[in-house]
């Protein structure tokens, strides 16, 4: 019998092919704005879907139609709006603050002219760890196997700021991998690895296949202690809890303590200000639509859409955001 996540995210998949697939003819004729993402099994395909399913409701008032394009998700995204490739695009907000800082991935190549749309969903931290690993808090993950994700991933990035924090150097005191995260659930069911970092916006199904084989798993907690000195370090960190509602076989249930990143929609400072503004009215205009597109987005709240974006919102942003009342 499938989950209740598989049936999710299946129909999803279903309802999103159908109400993506327009006509060629008219696709070939009409001006097309883009946004690009992140891989087709992930939240930012999905949500970078929702958005343009906002627009396209208006597709003959606007004389175009908005595409979303897979991509290899924040670094890639970034890269390819500011050169002009694509018009929006989703990061989760470290590598916003990093770019625009000229900081880590883009040091000394300051990024100026990002500008935020809407703040989305909130990516967790979440450690993945299989029980006879007996990894029961994090300090556990000292002596153990631990993929960390790709070089230059904020999985990397974000591990290293944790690792740091609990006192555990990951050259001497942790066997490190670099496997993609899309792996790693297949990786931890091998035996290869004892524990992943990923940081997710939930449900996925990355996850949720990490929990499906003979290997027990469950989402190691923080406690709040950790979790507050954490956020108070970074700008773009933020205590959260992890939803397990859709993981049946996960050996831990409820809401489990973490730290969070949100993840942001943006474009260039030089995009149209029209353009910007319909995205934004139509994602808020119609909000309840919106929010029923995946189980990630349930928990947004329609007044904190502009907040903690770390980047300047774009002037069609923030005048959407004042006549709505929603910024001064």
């Amino acid at each position: 019998m499938k989950s209740v996540l598989t049936r999710v995210v299946c129909s999803t998949f279903l309802a999103l092919l159908l109400i993506y697939t327009l006509p060629a003819t008219s696709m070939a004729t009409e001006p097309m704005t883009t946004i690009t993402t992140g891989g087709i099994n992930g939240v930012y395909y999905s949500a970078g879907g929702a958005v343009a399913k906002m627009f396209n409701k208006k597709r003959q008032e606007f004389g175009g139609w908005m595409a979303n394009q897979a991509s290899h998700g924040s670094l890639e995204n970034i890269d390819t709006v500011l050169a002009g490739g694509v018009d929006f695009g989703i990061s989760q907000a470290n590598f916003l603050y990093f770019a625009s800082n000229g900081i880590e991935n883009f040091d000394g190549q300051q990024k100026t002219n990002l500008r935020a749309v809407l703040g989305l969903y909130v990516e967790d931290l979440t450690i993945i760890a299989a029980m006879d690993a007996e990894i029961n808090i994090a300090k556990d993950l000292k002596g153990k196997r631990v993929n960390i994700g790709v070089v230059g991933s904020s999985d990397e990035e974000t591990s290293a700021v944790v690792l740091e924090r609990l006192g555990i150097d990951p050259e001497t005191d942790l066997e490190l991998f670099n496997y993609p995260t899309y792996e790693a659930s297949e990786k931890l069911q091998a035996d290869a690895i004892d524990a992943y970092f990923y940081t997710v916006g939930h449900p996925n199904l990355s996850v949720m296949e990490a929990t499906e084989g003979d290997r027990k798993v469950h989402i190691v907690p923080f406690d709040q202690t950790f979790i507050d000195g954490l956020a108070a370090s970074r700008p773009y960190l933020s205590a959260d809890t992890i939803d397990t509602q859709y993981y049946d076989k996960l050996e831990n249930k409820g809401a489990i303590p973490t730290v969070g990143i949100k993840s942001v929609l943006f474009t260039r400072a030089e995009m149209d200000e029209e353009t910007v503004y319909r995205v934004v009215k139509q994602v808020m205009d119609n909000f309840e639509l919106f929010r029923m597109q995946h189980p990630a987005f349930a928990q947004l709240i329609r007044m904190e859409m502009p907040q903690d974006v770390i980047v300047p919102l774009h002037s069609g942003a923030a005048r959407y955001f004042r006549e709505a009342g929603i910024i001064q």
